[in-house]
């Protein structure tokens, strides 16, 4: 089991990266032509264009940064020749994922990037789950990743999110620490 769970947290590493220069992205507001949001109505203003660009790029780009770990595992790569591809996928799976979850909080008058007093931790929790589910979905369809590593992913992102966003806090690359 520790073998899988090491797994998880190793497969974590592209949406680390990928988030992570996103927040820096959004603090220091580059490429503010992106900052146009998806829907406004449907999903707020923090689901912008820019995420929906800068999220798959740089997610590929932190799954680069496994490249001579995966080079040196060889024929016990994870990610093997889909690196690229798995750290794109992976990036989208996030932003897509994060839109259902948006949608329900306009329905429901929550204002976009805010956390209701009620029911408070329901919905830090839904905020931290819907992103990893999505990713651990995007992983499943790779060939040769064990579904439980895609199951301990999706159980184990978010404390991994929510220690990386006290993290961006702390840096003041982000305005709340969940």
């Amino acid at each position: 089991m520790a073998k899988w769970l090491l797994l998880a947290f190793y497969v974590q590493i592209p949406v680390v990266i990928g988030g992570v220069l996103h927040m820096l992205a959004v603090s220091r507001d580059w490429w503010p032509a992106l900052k146009t949001p998806v829907h406004a109505r449907l999903f707020g203003a923090n689901k912008t264009w820019r995420g929906f660009v800068l999220m798959p790029l740089l997610t590929a780009l932190g799954a680069l940064a496994l490249w001579p770990l995966e080079r040196a595992l060889g024929e016990q790569a994870v990610f093997g020749p889909w690196l690229l591809a798995a750290g794109f996928c992976a990036g989208l799976a996030y932003v897509l994922a994060e839109l259902p979850n948006s949608f329900v909080k306009r329905r429901l008058g929550i204002a976009p990037g805010a956390t209701p007093a009620r029911r408070r931790a329901l919905f830090i929790a839904l905020d931290q789950l819907d992103s990893g589910i999505g990713v651990a979905l995007a992983y499943a369809l790779l060939p040769g990743l064990p579904p439980v590593v895609c199951l301990l992913y999706a159980l184990t992102f978010p404390l991994t999110a929510l220690a990386v966003k006290r993290l961006l806090f702390m840096a003041r690359l982000k305005q709340s620490a969940v």
